[in-house]
């Protein structure tokens, strides 16, 4: 994700929080537990790595790769 998207959660956490501040109740207790979850979310999956797609084709023989689905007609 890019830097600005972080910045948007960012700011929505810090919204959440002082709302629930400035009023507290059930619905802005959940804004914020979920404001911090989507922010730690976004941290988390930028870390992961894509999957790396290998294969080996025999002599003789078609190797066909794709990271969706395939359609071949003959």
């Amino acid at each position: 994700m890019r830097i600005f998207v972080k910045l948007v959660f960012f700011a929505a956490f810090v919204a959440c929080v002082a709302w629930a501040i400035m009023k507290p109740g059930y619905d802005s207790v959940t804004a914020v537990i979920v404001s911090l979850g989507t922010l730690l979310a976004a941290f988390i999956t930028e870390k992961k790595s894509e999957a790396v797609q290998s294969q080996k084709a025999g002599a003789n023989s078609n190797a066909i790769q794709a990271g969706r689905d395939v359609n071949i007609s003959r």
